[in-house]
Parts: C-alpha cells; structure tokens; sequence
C-alpha cells in the first residue's frame, strides 16, 4: 500500500516539468491565436514533453 504514495510524492508537479516547451507554446499561441494550425507542432511537443512525465493532456 506504501507504493502508491511512494509514486505520489517523486512525481513532480506540472509547473515545474517542460517549461521550454511550455513558454514556446504560450508565446505561439498569444501571437498567432488559439485556432492558428501554426502552434500544433509546439504543442505536440509541449504534450509529449508532459506525458513523459506522467501527465495527460
């Protein structure tokens, strides 16, 4: 029962993992808008930079 909270406490929190990745996709999207196809690459990254960490967006 010990594991679980183990895991729990190495995680990190999302405001502090990919935060190149997440200043690229914030800066893209406040200049091109939200439904430019422009940032999908950044945010592809950004996505997979958060899932290698145990987040899903």
């Amino acid at each position: 029962m010990s594991e679980p909270a183990k895991e729990q406490q190495t995680k990190p929190k999302p405001c502090c993992v990919c935060i190149p990745e997440k200043q690229s996709r914030d800066e893209c999207l406040l200049i091109n808008g939200t439904e430019s196809d422009k940032c999908k690459d950044i945010i592809t990254s950004y996505k997979s930079c958060m899932k290698g960490f145990g987040f899903e967006i």
